[in-house]
């Protein structure tokens, strides 16, 4: 019986002594990873001016004028390595067609506190306001925000209106105000 079980561990050192595999490389290879480090200024998104002609009104034209500027005397927006942003201020005017102006006022993310998630308050940039479209005696308008150097899947839209009498209202952003934006990004 012992020289069985002799037999047997001999057979199973000559089975894995035997084989064809190679023993695991146990060298651990590391690089050093350097996080990147934030530049010494602000990042500032560039200036940007967006003309419209519009019908609306009783069939008058009107010229929508938005405007994106960098602010520096805004709060700077901070990301996740210390990097800081200059935040921007939105205008929108509205001119009628004898020149003279119908509505004029610069947005910041102050505006819009009340309707943004926390942490878009915090971390977010107010990226721009788009022209939507002109119905019945309303104006729309979308405006965005997002993590500086996102994705557009990242955003956080608002919903802004400006009636004939040019009262404008900040609201929700809409399934509706979606397929608008969209079906407006395909005649463009």
């Amino acid at each position: 019986m012992k020289s069985l079980i002799v037999l047997f561990a001999a057979g199973m050192m000559l089975m894995t002594g035997c084989s064809d595999k190679k023993p695991a490389n146990k060298e651990i290879i590391t690089t050093d990873y350097e996080a990147p480090k934030p530049k010494s200024t602000p990042i500032s998104m560039s200036s940007l001016t967006d003309r419209k002609m519009v019908e609306w009104v009783g069939g008058k034209n009107y010229e929508v004028i938005v405007t994106r500027m960098a602010i520096d005397s805004l709060p700077k927006v901070i990301d996740e390595i210390g990097q800081k942003y200059v935040d921007n201020v939105v205008k929108v005017k509205i001119v009628r067609s004898d020149s003279t102006s119908f509505f004029e006022r610069s947005y910041s993310k102050s505006a819009f506190v009340e309707l943004l998630d926390e942490d878009y308050r915090q971390h977010a940039l107010l990226e721009g306001i788009r022209f939507l479209k002109a119905e019945d005696d309303v104006l729309t308008f979308v405006a965005w925000f997002n993590y500086p150097e996102a994705g557009d899947d990242e955003d956080q839209k608002l919903r802004i209106t400006i009636n004939r009498m040019g009262d404008d209202k900040i609201l929700r952003y809409s399934e509706n105000d979606r397929d608008d934006l969209e079906q407006r990004d395909q005649q463009e």
